[in-house]
């Protein structure tokens, strides 16, 4: 309801999560961006908004804003709505999510299918319930990293602000990709990733697209497309957008004769700490780029902090199965975009 309300008033309801961020650039300048993190569930969207990807030097850190619903203005400023965090609980430990692990074993948290023995203490790696665990936090257990404000300030008061789509797929989907406003507004139509345990665990592992991330979308999905894209097209230059992979390469899926999926190889998944690297590297413009020969758009040739190389599609994939994929997905893409009549052009000849 708030989401169709903040569209009568010239502002788009998004599923995504906001920071902001304080980092030194490549030149040694302290930089204050927005930033925005589309992502359906157990994507990694909590997670990433969360994590202060090991910007700890003076003056450099996160302040937490919003990890659900937020609203998004012309102005690039974005009006948040909770003072809660709904997040998944599995594998989350001290080492890597020190921040959300902190919040979650706050009194005040509340559980979903986690286990709590006698005492009052938390196993989070424990799934004999389930692999869904989920926990609400309260944004005031989130500390230093909280900011003041369920709001994102506008681009006058912040260098820029930055979007982020995060999908999760375990082929050839590059671990990052800039991305134009065009190309923006396309992953935002697509939606893509994979089934998960958290969403449906009887398609586990199957491709889905939802328009905008956003599975609480209320009205035409091509409009919310095509406003996405007019308020990326007004600020111009002072957004950048990319589309990170939170999932892996290596996996072979077939369909057997009984219809059921077969999956082959074994995943080589990417880190958290390692996509937290590639924000990293984002954020401080650290990142040295080049053009994909797949998807024809600019992608990481080396992130300090980690190894890019693991990730080469030719260490796991002959040249056919390559190119096979990429042209599966590209045909996928397409078709996909086809369904939407009103959508504007630029944005389906993008893909």
């Amino acid at each position: 309801m708030a989401m169709w309300e903040a569209k009568q008033r010239g502002m788009l309801g998004l599923h995504a999560g906001a920071k902001l961020i304080r980092a030194r650039d490549k030149n040694g300048a302290l930089k204050q961006y927005g930033m925005l993190l589309f992502g359906l569930t157990a994507t990694g969207k909590t997670t990433h908004t969360c994590h202060n990807h090991g910007l700890t030097g003076k003056n450099q850190g996160i302040k937490i804003i919003q990890d659900d619903v937020v609203m998004l203005r012309k102005d690039g400023s974005v009006l948040g709505t909770e003072r809660g965090f709904y997040i998944k609980t599995d594998s989350l430990n001290p080492d890597v999510q020190p921040i959300l692990y902190h919040a979650a074993t706050s009194p005040n948290a509340i559980f979903e299918n986690v286990l709590v023995d006698y005492l009052g203490d938390v196993d989070f790696q424990d799934e004999i319930l389930t692999g869904n665990g989920r926990c609400i936090i309260q944004s005031s257990d989130l500390g230093e990293h909280m900011a003041g404000s369920v709001n994102l300030p506008d681009l006058s008061e912040v260098d820029g602000l930055i979007i982020a789509f995060i999908t999760r797929r375990n082929t050839v989907m590059p671990l990052a990709s800039k991305l134009s406003h065009a190309q923006a507004a396309a992953a935002f139509m697509l939606g893509e990733s994979i089934e998960t345990s958290g969403s449906d665990p009887r398609r586990e592992g199957e491709s889905v697209c939802v328009v905008g991330d956003n599975p609480f979308m209320m009205g035409n999905p091509a409009l919310e497309g095509n406003i996405f894209f007019d308020i990326l097209m007004g600020l111009e230059d002072k957004v950048r957008c990319y589309l990170l992979n939170t999932g892996g390469i290596g996996e072979i899926r077939e369909t057997s004769p009984e219809g059921s999926k077969i999956l082959k190889r074994a995943v080589t998944r990417v880190q958290i700490p390692e996509m937290a690297a590639i924000i990293k590297g984002i954020i401080s413009d650290t990142i040295e780029w080049e053009k994909d020969r797949n998807f024809g758009i600019e992608i990481p040739r080396a992130v300090p902090g980690m190894d890019i190389e693991t990730y080469d599609s030719r260490k796991f994939y002959s040249t056919i199965e390559i190119e096979n994929m990429v042209k599966n997905l590209k045909k996928e893409r397409r078709e996909y975009m086809m369904r939407f009549e009103n959508l504007n052009p630029q944005i389906k000849q993008s893909v």
